[in-house]
């Protein structure tokens, strides 16, 4: 069912200000069970996290599941005979951060199981990638270049160019590896 325009806004602004409580509060969850399990680390941990949280891509994730979450259920309540605004009202206070309603549970166990499925490992493993597809094709990149345009005797004449042109052709290998590693990791985690 689509709703009004003003509804819709409302529960965009609603999701866009209890999201950032699930999610805090999934995250410092999450956290205690990793200082539970690994005991040492945390600080890298805590550094993936936060980046994590800092994303504006994760929060809009985030929000945009709570908009779905809500206006799901305020069709189950307009189903039942309620109205729009009376179906928004009841869905914002059952939804509100910590409204110790069953909706509300059901919301903190979906946050929690967002995060955790989240590895702060992955987000390294990415880096990692990154940094060693640039290397490798800046290297290989420059080398060939080098190589190709005469070698020694000839990059201060001309050559510098060709080995210029031969890193940032590996410098823009390098950054599709690494997006292709990338989009492979994201994809496994789905």
């Amino acid at each position: 069912m689509n709703f009004n325009q003003e509804t819709r806004k409302k529960i965009e602004q609603f999701a866009k200000e209890q999201s950032q409580y699930y999610l805090q509060e999934a995250e410092m969850t999450y956290m205690e069970k990793l200082r539970q399990e690994i005991g040492r680390g945390k600080k890298k941990v805590r550094s993936a996290l936060g980046k994590l949280k800092s994303r504006s891509e994760a929060s809009l994730e985030a929000e945009n599941d709570m908009v779905l979450y809500m206006s799901d259920y305020m069709n189950d309540l307009i189903a039942e005979g309620l109205s729009e605004q009376e179906a928004f009202e009841r869905a914002k206070d059952e939804l509100k951060f910590r409204s110790e309603t069953e909706k509300s549970a059901d919301l903190q166990e979906r946050f929690a199981r967002y995060i955790e499925s989240r590895d702060p490992a992955d987000y390294e493993a990415i880096g990692l990638f990154y940094a060693a597809f640039i290397f490798l094709g800046v290297s290989i990149g420059g080398f060939i270049g080098f190589l190709s345009s005469g070698g020694r005797m000839m990059f201060l004449a001309s050559g510098w160019i060709d080995t210029l042109i031969g890193t940032g052709v590996g410098l823009g290998i390098g950054l599709g590896l690494g997006l292709i590693s990338n989009a492979i990791l994201v994809l496994r985690n789905r």
